[in-house]
């Protein structure tokens, strides 16, 4: 009996006769009889690749199960009794079994006697040039000449990403050593092949009892079955979602790779999701020669190399030509369905040039202040491209400040598709919550006579994401919400370097149960399967433990009884494997996960100490920023928002002092900082570039925030106005305030004005402070810090005096919060 799923062997086999139908009586209606083969598996005799792959596939597994292998011909004979075709075929063509009108990874499964066919559409995909083998650059030259030396940035730049294999194909169809891997063992499809007849081996197989609850063998899960019956089957599944696309590196982990397909994912060739319009400008040599097609901010044009993300002017009737040219290009050259024209990462602001004023809807709030301005060019772009392409799509996230729909636009041209960007939020479990998420996306499909796309970002556990968000029910209930409405799905989430799956202990729950929900209906069903098989002696306990973090985990960053509890649930799970089984192992990788909510929870059971408050000042408004802190409201600031610093380890008065005002308004935290120092001695200024550590070097201040989701922030910054941005929840990723900064130095002191733009629920967690406005009932907590660094001695004060040499002590942050 298998190791992996002893108990349910007969359990197995049971549901396999109930779920297949009864078998046929004759003694040879058996794939396997008694452990030996009584099937062959017959492809075509030049089949598309991922029909070999499925072939191999159901023979690989056909032998975990059962001891017994099957053979693979394409010229089936009499000695066998029982033939199972895998894909289309001379064969299955005579039978009359015609699969091609079943699109989007569907697939037939359907038996006669003595047969079986396991058949959908299976397509080869073959890359149109020029496409780059490694990087962008290898197409450049090329693409220049296709484009009349356009000077577009190329869509295809990291199209390598999605095929497998490493050297190319080495298939030996017809030799007893077939695979369909190449030397390296990677598995030679690309992400774009139609793999029907493999989701149908994958659906087969699964019927027997198999599962791949995770990458690899640790994920695997299979029955042991002496004899498997030859069902009685008549099935067509068509899918609700065509697009089923999570961002796996399909050149990256065997193990990831087999396990998505083996999902059902599919990644549709040609529909370009996300940021088109840095595509088309993100050249160099294109913002050079068109600086009026960029933003203008502070009377500068967007287009510099140490420009922010190279944001573009909408009313730039240049830029709207080029777009249109360029997305005419991809349409005919590369054969897109769908080209995106959404505007760059961190788009928050609106060109400043006269022909862009009164385009922003500023009384709509963080969510919907520039929706009219940029759907309005979405709209215009789709309107334009329409006229030679009246079948190709245009297509726009709904995200940041243009989430919500215009108001100026009562419905979207025909050919616009709208990606909802949290179009589902599954981790978003209370029920408040769920109302305010279906609001949102109805909202977006009254607009449009397309269905919408769902874009999630997942939270990332490479960016420090450590709550068990193991939310199934919200899962499975969201996607069962936009079946009909929504055409499918692109999910990102955290991927290891080379498409591994860290914190696999989180990151499997998620990416299977939504990779399912796009097949099956009932999440509570995939639950139970789940937990049954999967941790088998623990099933009970990681059962109460999935349910209770699912209700309560968005309280567990503050709440300490409820991280206890959670953790509690999940020791008595521990008890029950034991460490060295396959179920004591799978338990331990979601031990790993936890290890941060361990800590979090010893953190938040010591408690913060007594700690300065801080109370910010309401209604922020008028304030420019340009560091002489003479803006009227600073002048009336009322004296609840005024701070100084202390020496960082005495507390004591420091001899350079420091004082500053801070308030909240537009969405973002406003601060206005003076540092004394010496008259007529000159700063100590470590670099005049942002991102640079050389800041550290000379003079600086360190602003430390720790939110009421995130902990914490570090934006530092010197008296030439160098800025330096870290997420120190977890360094190892680039992060981008967007925090609008200006310095001014004079005899004897300098100067910081700074606007923190803050972001609830956001999905751009590279970008931005995530938070909600601090309250007194829910505060944050944070900290102003000074450096003076002299050859002649150095001085550290902070608003809240750590009593040590550090300013990252978090449980000495201050409290900051408004009434």
């Amino acid at each position: 009996m298998s190791s992996k799923l002893m108990s349910f062997s007969s359990l197995v086999i049971v549901l396999g006769y109930a779920i297949f139908g009864q078998p046929a009586a004759s003694a040879e209606a058996f794939i396997v009889r008694d452990g030996k083969a009584n099937a062959e598996i017959v492809i075509a005799g030049n089949p598309p690749r991922t029909v070999m792959l499925a072939a191999d596939e159901l023979r690989s597994y056909v032998e975990k199960i059962s001891g017994a292998k099957l053979s693979i011909t394409n010229a089936p004979g009499n000695g066998v009794p029982v033939k199972i075709y895998v894909g289309q075929s001379a064969h299955t063509d005579k039978l009359g079994i015609k699969p091609y009108d079943i699109k989007d990874g569907g697939y037939r499964m359907v038996s006669g006697d003595k047969w079986l066919a396991l058949i959908g559409r299976d397509d080869d995909f073959t890359p149109i040039e020029p496409w780059p083998r490694r990087r962008s650059a290898e197409v450049i030259e090329q693409w220049d000449k296709l484009t009349g030396n356009a000077k577009w940035g190329n869509p295809m730049g990291g199209f390598f990403k999605s095929y497998s294999g490493q050297g190319g194909s080495i298939f030996n169809f017809g030799k007893p050593d077939f695979q369909p891997r190449d030397q390296n063992d990677a598995v030679c499809v690309w992400a774009f092949d139609e793999r029907g007849s493999f989701n149908a081996v994958c659906d087969f197989l699964r019927r027997l009892g198999v599962r791949w609850f995770m990458p690899g063998e640790i994920g695997e899960v299979l029955p042991t079955m002496s004899s498997i019956p030859l069902p009685r089957l008549d099935e067509t599944i068509r899918p609700d979602f065509p697009i089923r696309r999570f961002n796996f590196n399909f050149a990256g982990s065997h193990d990831v790779t087999m396990w998505a397909m083996r999902l059902g994912i599919r990644d549709p060739y040609g529909v370009m999701t996300a940021h088109g319009i840095n595509t088309l400008t993100g050249r160099p040599e294109f913002q050079a020669a068109h600086p009026d097609y960029f933003a203008l901010y502070g009377g500068k044009r967007n287009n510099t190399p140490e420009s922010h993300y190279h944001q573009p002017c909408l009313s730039s009737e240049g830029l709207f030509q080029e777009t249109v040219r360029w997305a005419r290009t991809v349409f005919d050259h590369y054969k897109f369905e769908t080209v995106d024209v959404m505007p760059p990462d961190a788009f928050v602001s609106m060109c400043q040039c006269p022909k862009c004023e009164g385009k922003d809807t500023l009384e709509r709030g963080r969510l919907g202040r520039m929706s009219d301005y940029v759907w309005d060019y979405v709209n215009r772009v789709a309107e334009e491209t329409a006229k030679t392409h009246p079948n190709k799509k245009i297509s726009c996230c709904a995200y940041g400040p243009y989430t919500l729909p215009p108001l100026k636009i009562d419905k979207l041209n025909s050919n616009v598709v709208v990606i909802v960007v949290g179009g589902r939020e599954p981790f978003s479990s209370r029920p408040e919550q769920r109302d305010e998420i279906r609001k949102f996306r109805e909202s977006w499909i009254e607009k449009t006579d397309n269905k919408i796309l769902v874009f999630e970002n997942y939270p990332f556990t490479l960016r420090g994401f450590y709550l068990p968000a193991f939310c199934h029910k919200t899962i499975g209930a969201s996607i069962n919400e936009t079946r009909g409405f929504s055409q499918g799905e692109d999910i990102w989430t955290s991927q290891g370097g080379a498409g591994g799956l860290p914190q696999a202990g989180w990151n499997h729950f998620t990416i299977y149960f939504t990779a399912r929900m796009y097949w099956e209906k009932d999440a509570d069903a995939l639950f139970d399967d789940y937990c049954r098989m999967f941790y088998v002696p623990a099933e009970k306990e990681m059962r109460a433990f999935f349910e209770y973090c699912e209700a309560n985990w968005q309280d567990m960053e503050k709440d300490k009884e409820k991280t206890m509890r959670a953790l509690n649930l999940f020791a008595e799970a521990e008890k029950k494997a034991d460490v060295q089984s396959i179920y004591g192992r799978r338990i331990a990788i979601v031990a790993d996960y936890l290890k941060p909510l361990k800590s979090k929870s010893q953190q938040l059971q010591v408690g913060r100490g007594p700690v300065p408050e801080f109370r910010l000042a309401p209604d922020a408004d008028g304030i420019r920023i340009d560091g002489k802190l003479d803006d009227e409201f600073w002048q009336k600031c009322p004296y609840f928002a005024n701070g100084s610093l202390a020496e960082l380890e005495t507390g004591r008065k420091p001899a350079f002092g420091t004082s500053f005002k801070a308030a909240w308004g537009n969405e973002s935290i406003y601060l206005a900082i003076r540092c004394e120092d010496r008259p007529g001695a000159p700063l100590n200024i470590g670099t005049k570039r942002n991102e640079d550590a050389a800041l550290w070097d000379g003079d600086a201040i360190e602003i430390l925030l720790e939110t009421d989701t995130h902990s914490y922030y570090q934006i530092s910054i010197n008296p030439a106005g160098a800025i330096v941005n870290i997420d120190r929840l977890n360094r190892k990723n680039v992060w981008d305030s967007m925090a609008e900064v200006a310095t001014e130095v004079g005899d004897g002191f300098w100067t910081i004005e700074i606007r923190i733009p803050v972001v609830e629920k956001t999905n751009d967690p590279l970008h931005q402070v995530d938070g909600r406005k601090p309250t007194d009932s829910l505060p944050w907590y944070f900290n102003v810090c000074r450096q003076r660094l002299r050859q002649t001695g150095s001085e550290f004060s902070a608003f809240s005096p750590t009593g040590t040499k550090t300013f990252h002590d978090v449980m000495k942050f201050g409290k900051l919060y408004m009434k």
